[in-house]
Protein backbone atom coordinates (compact mmCIF):
# COMPACT_ATOMS: atom_id res chain seq x y z
CA UNK A 1 0.00 0.00 0.00
CA UNK A 2 2.72 2.49 1.06
CA UNK A 3 4.48 1.62 -2.24
CA UNK A 4 1.23 2.32 -4.29
CA UNK A 5 1.23 5.47 -2.68
CA UNK A 6 4.76 6.74 -3.46
CA UNK A 7 4.17 5.79 -7.04
CA UNK A 8 0.89 7.74 -7.26
CA UNK A 9 2.89 11.23 -5.37
CA UNK A 10 5.52 10.09 -7.74
CA UNK A 11 3.13 10.90 -10.99
CA UNK A 12 1.59 13.41 -9.60
CA UNK A 13 4.80 15.25 -9.07
CA UNK A 14 6.31 14.46 -12.55
CA UNK A 15 2.61 15.62 -13.67
CA UNK A 16 3.02 18.83 -11.94
CA UNK A 17 6.93 19.68 -13.12
CA UNK A 18 5.22 18.92 -16.85
CA UNK A 19 3.26 21.67 -16.46
CA UNK A 20 5.13 24.27 -14.77
CA UNK A 21 8.02 23.63 -17.58
CA UNK A 22 5.33 24.23 -20.07
CA UNK A 23 7.12 27.28 -22.28
CA UNK A 24 5.12 30.29 -21.76
CA UNK A 25 3.13 31.79 -25.32
CA UNK A 26 4.94 34.73 -25.68
CA UNK A 27 4.49 37.92 -28.48
CA UNK A 28 6.84 40.24 -28.48
CA UNK A 29 6.03 43.88 -29.11
CA UNK A 30 9.06 46.59 -29.75
CA UNK A 31 10.18 49.52 -31.50
CA UNK A 32 13.59 48.39 -32.21
CA UNK A 33 14.76 51.73 -33.17
CA UNK A 34 15.24 54.57 -30.75
CA UNK A 35 17.41 52.74 -27.91
CA UNK A 36 19.52 49.80 -27.73
CA UNK A 37 17.43 47.92 -24.98
CA UNK A 38 15.14 46.67 -27.42
CA UNK A 39 17.86 44.42 -28.68
CA UNK A 40 18.96 43.19 -25.33
CA UNK A 41 15.56 41.72 -24.40
CA UNK A 42 15.24 40.29 -28.21
CA UNK A 43 18.29 38.25 -27.58
CA UNK A 44 17.08 37.63 -24.15
CA UNK A 45 13.62 36.23 -25.06
CA UNK A 46 15.58 34.24 -27.29
CA UNK A 47 17.82 33.34 -24.52
CA UNK A 48 14.87 32.03 -22.74
CA UNK A 49 13.78 29.99 -25.66
CA UNK A 50 16.84 28.03 -26.03
CA UNK A 51 16.52 26.87 -22.69
CA UNK A 52 12.62 25.84 -23.60
CA UNK A 53 11.14 28.11 -20.95
CA UNK A 54 9.45 30.57 -23.89
CA UNK A 55 7.61 30.05 -27.29
CA UNK A 56 8.28 33.03 -29.43
CA UNK A 57 4.67 32.87 -31.63
CA UNK A 58 5.88 35.94 -33.04
CA UNK A 59 8.15 39.78 -32.78
CA UNK A 60 5.71 42.74 -33.51
CA UNK A 61 6.95 46.28 -34.48
CA UNK A 62 5.23 49.30 -33.46
CA UNK A 63 7.77 51.55 -35.01
CA UNK A 64 7.44 53.04 -38.91
CA UNK A 65 11.11 53.38 -39.08
CA UNK A 66 11.45 50.88 -41.86
CA UNK A 67 14.59 49.33 -41.16
CA UNK A 68 13.27 48.60 -37.42
CA UNK A 69 11.49 45.66 -39.36
CA UNK A 70 14.74 43.83 -41.20
CA UNK A 71 16.95 44.54 -37.94
CA UNK A 72 14.21 42.56 -35.79
CA UNK A 73 14.55 39.53 -38.23
CA UNK A 74 18.25 40.01 -38.49
CA UNK A 75 18.57 39.42 -34.91
CA UNK A 76 15.75 36.07 -34.98
CA UNK A 77 17.59 34.79 -38.04
CA UNK A 78 21.24 34.87 -36.43
CA UNK A 79 19.58 33.60 -33.10
CA UNK A 80 18.56 29.73 -35.10
CA UNK A 81 15.05 31.60 -35.54
CA UNK A 82 14.44 32.94 -39.06
CA UNK A 83 10.89 32.29 -39.43
CA UNK A 84 9.39 33.75 -36.51
CA UNK A 85 6.55 36.09 -37.84
CA UNK A 86 6.91 39.68 -37.55
CA UNK A 87 4.07 42.05 -37.88
CA UNK A 88 4.54 46.13 -38.34
CA UNK A 89 2.27 48.70 -37.63
CA UNK A 90 0.85 50.09 -41.20
CA UNK A 91 -1.27 53.05 -40.81
CA UNK A 92 -0.55 55.82 -38.14
CA UNK A 93 2.65 55.30 -35.88
CA UNK A 94 5.53 56.72 -34.74
CA UNK A 95 8.77 57.63 -36.52
CA UNK A 96 11.92 57.89 -34.85
CA UNK A 97 15.57 57.50 -35.82
CA UNK A 98 17.66 54.82 -35.35
CA UNK A 99 21.81 54.62 -34.67
CA UNK A 100 21.84 51.21 -35.10
CA UNK A 101 19.11 50.21 -36.95
CA UNK A 102 20.08 50.15 -40.78
CA UNK A 103 23.20 49.37 -40.14
CA UNK A 104 22.46 45.90 -38.58
CA UNK A 105 20.13 45.19 -41.45
CA UNK A 106 22.43 45.17 -44.27
CA UNK A 107 25.49 43.60 -42.59
CA UNK A 108 23.71 40.56 -41.20
CA UNK A 109 21.34 37.95 -43.14
CA UNK A 110 17.73 38.83 -43.27
CA UNK A 111 15.21 38.43 -45.60
CA UNK A 112 12.46 40.28 -44.70
CA UNK A 113 13.05 43.67 -46.20
CA UNK A 114 12.01 46.81 -45.31
CA UNK A 115 9.24 47.13 -43.16
CA UNK A 116 6.60 48.11 -45.40
CA UNK A 117 6.95 44.24 -47.22
CA UNK A 118 5.67 43.19 -43.37
CA UNK A 119 2.81 41.80 -42.40
CA UNK A 120 0.18 44.05 -41.14
CA UNK A 121 0.89 43.33 -37.10
CA UNK A 122 -3.23 44.47 -36.53
CA UNK A 123 -3.81 41.09 -38.51
CA UNK A 124 -0.84 39.10 -38.04
CA UNK A 125 -2.03 39.83 -34.17
CA UNK A 126 -5.73 38.40 -34.72
CA UNK A 127 -4.37 35.32 -36.64
CA UNK A 128 -2.28 34.37 -33.78
CA UNK A 129 -4.38 34.92 -30.84
CA UNK A 130 -7.43 32.94 -32.65
CA UNK A 131 -5.00 29.96 -33.31
CA UNK A 132 -3.79 29.82 -29.76
CA UNK A 133 -5.29 28.68 -26.60
CA UNK A 134 -7.92 30.16 -24.41
CA UNK A 135 -6.16 32.47 -21.74
CA UNK A 136 -2.81 31.21 -22.95
CA UNK A 137 -0.66 34.01 -24.53
CA UNK A 138 1.35 36.57 -22.81
CA UNK A 139 2.07 40.11 -24.45
CA UNK A 140 5.13 41.74 -23.91
CA UNK A 141 5.32 45.31 -25.06
CA UNK A 142 8.80 47.25 -24.29
CA UNK A 143 7.68 50.30 -27.50
CA UNK A 144 5.59 52.37 -28.24
CA UNK A 145 1.28 50.93 -27.33
CA UNK A 146 0.25 51.22 -30.88
CA UNK A 147 -0.27 48.28 -32.56
CA UNK A 148 -2.22 47.26 -29.40
CA UNK A 149 -4.69 49.96 -29.37
CA UNK A 150 -5.43 49.13 -32.89
CA UNK A 151 -6.11 45.56 -31.82
CA UNK A 152 -8.27 46.78 -29.03
CA UNK A 153 -10.52 48.44 -31.26
CA UNK A 154 -10.53 45.81 -34.03
CA UNK A 155 -14.20 44.91 -35.26
CA UNK A 156 -14.86 41.05 -36.18
CA UNK A 157 -13.10 40.27 -39.80
CA UNK A 158 -12.73 36.82 -41.89
CA UNK A 159 -9.75 35.91 -39.54
CA UNK A 160 -11.82 36.24 -36.42
CA UNK A 161 -15.95 36.95 -35.14
CA UNK A 162 -14.62 38.50 -32.22
CA UNK A 163 -14.10 42.20 -31.79
CA UNK A 164 -10.07 42.94 -30.81
CA UNK A 165 -11.67 43.69 -27.20
CA UNK A 166 -13.45 39.96 -26.83
CA UNK A 167 -10.41 38.32 -28.88
CA UNK A 168 -7.96 39.52 -25.95
CA UNK A 169 -9.97 38.71 -23.50
CA UNK A 170 -10.42 34.82 -24.18
CA UNK A 171 -6.49 34.38 -25.84
CA UNK A 172 -4.59 36.45 -23.67
CA UNK A 173 -3.15 35.60 -20.16
CA UNK A 174 -1.75 39.21 -18.92
CA UNK A 175 0.27 42.14 -21.08
CA UNK A 176 3.05 43.23 -19.46
CA UNK A 177 3.98 46.97 -20.04
CA UNK A 178 7.34 48.68 -19.96
CA UNK A 179 7.17 52.02 -19.63
CA UNK A 180 6.62 55.15 -16.79
CA UNK A 181 8.93 55.82 -13.78
CA UNK A 182 6.88 54.52 -10.83
CA UNK A 183 5.14 55.72 -9.15
CA UNK A 184 4.94 58.63 -10.82
CA UNK A 185 6.53 60.46 -13.53
CA UNK A 186 5.72 64.35 -14.71
CA UNK A 187 8.72 65.66 -16.34
CA UNK A 188 7.32 65.88 -20.68
CA UNK A 189 10.78 66.66 -21.20
CA UNK A 190 11.94 62.76 -20.52
CA UNK A 191 12.00 60.66 -23.06
CA UNK A 192 9.84 57.33 -22.46
CA UNK A 193 7.45 55.13 -24.43
CA UNK A 194 4.56 56.50 -23.58
CA UNK A 195 4.79 59.84 -24.77
CA UNK A 196 5.48 59.36 -28.33
CA UNK A 197 1.51 58.19 -28.86
CA UNK A 198 -0.17 59.10 -25.50
CA UNK A 199 -3.82 58.71 -27.18
CA UNK A 200 -2.75 54.82 -27.59
CA UNK A 201 -1.54 54.52 -24.05
CA UNK A 202 -4.74 56.41 -22.46
CA UNK A 203 -6.48 53.78 -24.45
CA UNK A 204 -4.86 50.52 -23.53
CA UNK A 205 -4.92 51.62 -20.04
CA UNK A 206 -8.28 52.16 -19.84
CA UNK A 207 -9.80 49.54 -21.49
CA UNK A 208 -7.45 46.50 -21.87
CA UNK A 209 -9.82 43.45 -20.55
CA UNK A 210 -6.82 41.50 -18.73
CA UNK A 211 -4.43 42.06 -15.98
CA UNK A 212 -1.45 44.66 -16.92
CA UNK A 213 1.73 44.78 -15.09
CA UNK A 214 3.85 48.06 -15.83
CA UNK A 215 7.14 47.96 -15.24
CA UNK A 216 9.47 51.19 -14.71
CA UNK A 217 12.63 52.31 -16.49
CA UNK A 218 14.59 55.57 -14.93
CA UNK A 219 16.57 54.76 -12.10
CA UNK A 220 15.28 51.30 -11.48
CA UNK A 221 16.33 50.23 -14.46
CA UNK A 222 19.82 52.24 -14.56
CA UNK A 223 20.26 49.46 -10.84
CA UNK A 224 20.70 46.69 -13.20
CA UNK A 225 23.55 47.41 -15.77
CA UNK A 226 23.77 44.92 -18.64
CA UNK A 227 25.41 44.89 -22.53
CA UNK A 228 28.84 44.77 -21.26
CA UNK A 229 28.91 40.68 -22.26
CA UNK A 230 28.38 41.86 -25.89
CA UNK A 231 31.76 43.26 -26.06
CA UNK A 232 33.35 40.10 -25.05
CA UNK A 233 32.79 39.25 -29.10
CA UNK A 234 33.39 40.68 -32.52
CA UNK A 235 30.55 43.49 -33.20
CA UNK A 236 30.74 42.07 -36.87
CA UNK A 237 30.23 38.45 -35.59
CA UNK A 238 26.50 38.71 -34.31
CA UNK A 239 23.76 41.79 -34.90
CA UNK A 240 23.41 41.81 -31.08
CA UNK A 241 27.20 42.79 -30.23
CA UNK A 242 27.36 45.22 -33.38
CA UNK A 243 24.05 47.54 -32.10
CA UNK A 244 25.38 47.98 -28.73
CA UNK A 245 28.79 48.66 -30.04
CA UNK A 246 27.02 51.14 -32.11
CA UNK A 247 24.80 52.92 -29.61
CA UNK A 248 26.63 52.96 -26.84
CA UNK A 249 29.76 54.55 -28.49
CA UNK A 250 28.03 57.35 -28.26
CA UNK A 251 27.31 56.88 -24.48
CA UNK A 252 30.90 56.40 -24.26
CA UNK A 253 30.48 53.75 -21.99
CA UNK A 254 29.90 49.72 -22.61
CA UNK A 255 26.67 48.63 -20.32
CA UNK A 256 23.13 49.89 -20.81
CA UNK A 257 20.30 50.50 -18.21
CA UNK A 258 17.60 47.07 -18.29
CA UNK A 259 14.64 48.47 -18.89
CA UNK A 260 13.24 46.14 -21.64
CA UNK A 261 14.76 43.47 -19.98
CA UNK A 262 12.97 43.50 -17.34
CA UNK A 263 10.01 43.40 -18.62
CA UNK A 264 10.84 40.07 -20.74
CA UNK A 265 12.42 38.48 -17.50
CA UNK A 266 9.01 39.15 -15.93
CA UNK A 267 7.02 37.79 -18.74
CA UNK A 268 8.40 34.46 -19.33
CA UNK A 269 10.10 34.11 -15.79
CA UNK A 270 7.72 36.26 -13.16
CA UNK A 271 8.31 39.03 -10.57
CA UNK A 272 8.82 36.51 -7.53
CA UNK A 273 12.34 35.70 -7.90
CA UNK A 274 13.37 39.27 -8.04
CA UNK A 275 11.43 41.66 -7.89
CA UNK A 276 8.02 43.35 -5.52
CA UNK A 277 4.67 43.31 -7.33
CA UNK A 278 2.45 46.46 -6.46
CA UNK A 279 -1.25 45.54 -6.38
CA UNK A 280 -2.92 48.68 -4.80
CA UNK A 281 -4.22 51.07 -7.17
CA UNK A 282 -4.01 52.36 -10.90
CA UNK A 283 -1.62 54.00 -13.67
CA UNK A 284 -2.98 57.26 -14.24
CA UNK A 285 -2.03 58.68 -17.69
CA UNK A 286 -2.53 62.03 -18.63
CA UNK A 287 -2.82 63.55 -22.14
CA UNK A 288 0.78 63.99 -22.72
CA UNK A 289 2.15 60.60 -21.96
CA UNK A 290 3.29 61.15 -18.34
CA UNK A 291 2.11 59.43 -15.37
CA UNK A 292 0.88 59.10 -11.97
CA UNK A 293 0.22 56.06 -10.01
CA UNK A 294 -2.67 57.14 -7.82
CA UNK A 295 -3.92 54.43 -4.69
CA UNK A 296 -7.75 55.02 -5.49
CA UNK A 297 -9.70 54.17 -6.84
CA UNK A 298 -8.39 50.78 -6.92
CA UNK A 299 -7.99 48.81 -10.47
CA UNK A 300 -7.46 45.09 -9.93
CA UNK A 301 -6.47 45.11 -13.71
CA UNK A 302 -3.56 47.66 -12.89
CA UNK A 303 -0.16 46.13 -11.08
CA UNK A 304 3.59 47.71 -11.24
CA UNK A 305 7.19 46.62 -10.45
CA UNK A 306 9.48 49.23 -10.37
CA UNK A 307 11.55 48.24 -7.38
CA UNK A 308 13.28 44.98 -5.85
CA UNK A 309 12.45 42.47 -3.07
CA UNK A 310 14.14 42.76 0.48
CA UNK A 311 17.81 41.43 0.29
CA UNK A 312 18.33 41.41 -3.23
CA UNK A 313 21.47 42.19 -5.43
CA UNK A 314 20.81 44.23 -8.39
CA UNK A 315 24.43 43.14 -9.64
CA UNK A 316 23.22 39.97 -9.09
CA UNK A 317 19.88 40.06 -11.31
CA UNK A 318 22.33 41.76 -13.60
CA UNK A 319 24.20 38.86 -13.94
CA UNK A 320 21.29 36.52 -14.94
CA UNK A 321 20.01 39.27 -17.44
CA UNK A 322 23.88 38.83 -18.90
CA UNK A 323 23.62 35.42 -19.16
CA UNK A 324 20.47 34.95 -20.76
CA UNK A 325 21.37 38.02 -23.21
CA UNK A 326 24.66 36.00 -24.22
CA UNK A 327 23.31 32.63 -24.41
CA UNK A 328 22.23 32.83 -28.57
CA UNK A 329 25.14 35.12 -29.08
CA UNK A 330 27.34 32.25 -26.98
CA UNK A 331 26.17 29.46 -29.49
CA UNK A 332 27.07 31.38 -32.35
CA UNK A 333 30.14 31.84 -31.65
Amino acid sequence: MELRKFYIIAILSFWALGVVAQPVKIIFDTDMESDVDDVGALAMLHGLANKGEADILATMVCSLNPWAVPVTDAINTFCGRPDIPIGAVKTLGVYRNSSYAKIVSEEFPQDIGLGEKSPDALALYRKILTEQPDTSVVIVTVGYLTNLSYLLQSYPDDISPLSGKELIQKKVKHLICMGGRYPLEQNPARWGNFKPDPAAVLLVSKDWPTRIIFTGGGAFADEIPTGKVTFNFPPDSNPISRAYAIFLKSWNRDWHHSADLIAVYIAVRGYHEFFQLNTQGYNHIFEDGTMMWRLQPDNPFHQYVSSFKEGIKPENVAAVFDSLLSGPITLQK
